[in-house]
């Protein structure tokens, strides 16, 4: 729903083209007059490039929350670099809070529990169990204390390509399944992840969950 936010000068932001879901990286370099005036995003090297009427997604978060807004490309200026201006939009709205999105998945991963002393880590098979964007639960042989940081690795088989994942993570919650057995099934919370990363997990989670709606 549309909020009260206000666009700050040297807010980061990412910059989609209409119908894309490559995410661009900018930030904004002035706010004038109803125009916002955008550094030339970039993915890696490869600029972005827009014209005059080109219309555009822009998400950013604030205060810990996610937002989008959906604008239209004005022209082009030159101060020192090239600068995008884009109208202002009518309404800025929050983005559902990603972590509260969950996916019931199998998927094979590496884990390694961060040793405090530099040791060479370990890593170990494990599988989820569900994701989401802030976390997951896992299945491990092992039993390991919550409070623990641990490194996960694991290939997000999103449609456009795989991508692969390198993320920290603490153990939030760590629990038995079976008496009789030695499998445990750890919560997980994603370390430092950041907009880019946890905007493909998302992506994953919804490219998924359109799969099994049309196979009803």
């Amino acid at each position: 729903m549309p909020e009260q936010v206000t666009l700050r000068i040297s807010q980061k932001i990412q910059v989609a083209k209409k119908d894309s879901k490559d995410l661009f990286n900018s930030s904004i370099q002035d706010i004038k007059n109803g125009v916002i005036s955008i550094a030339m995003p970039y993915l890696k090297e490869r600029p972005m490039v827009l014209r005059r009427n080109d219309e555009v997604t822009v998400r950013f978060t604030l205060d810990e929350s996610s937002y989008m807004f959906e604008t239209r490309v004005l022209g082009e200026a030159r101060d020192n670099i090239i600068l995008y201006r884009l109208a202002y939009p009518a309404e800025i709205n929050r983005v559902q809070q990603r972590m509260h999105v969950r996916l019931q998945v199998m998927m094979d991963i590496q884990y390694a529990v961060l040793e405090r002393d530099n040791k060479a880590m370990t890593y170990k098979k494990a599988t989820t169990v569900d994701i989401s964007g802030g976390g997951m639960k896992i299945a491990v042989r092992k039993r390991i204390k919550e409070n623990t940081l641990i490194k996960v690795i694991f290939t997000l088989p999103l449609r456009s390509r795989p991508e692969r994942m390198e993320l920290a993570a603490r153990v939030v919650r760590s629990q038995k399944v079976d008496p009789g057995k030695e499998l445990y099934h750890l919560g997980i919370k994603f370390e430092n992840i950041n907009f880019g990363q946890e905007d493909k997990i998302v992506r994953f989670i919804f490219e998924k969950m359109a799969q099994q709606k049309r196979l009803l």
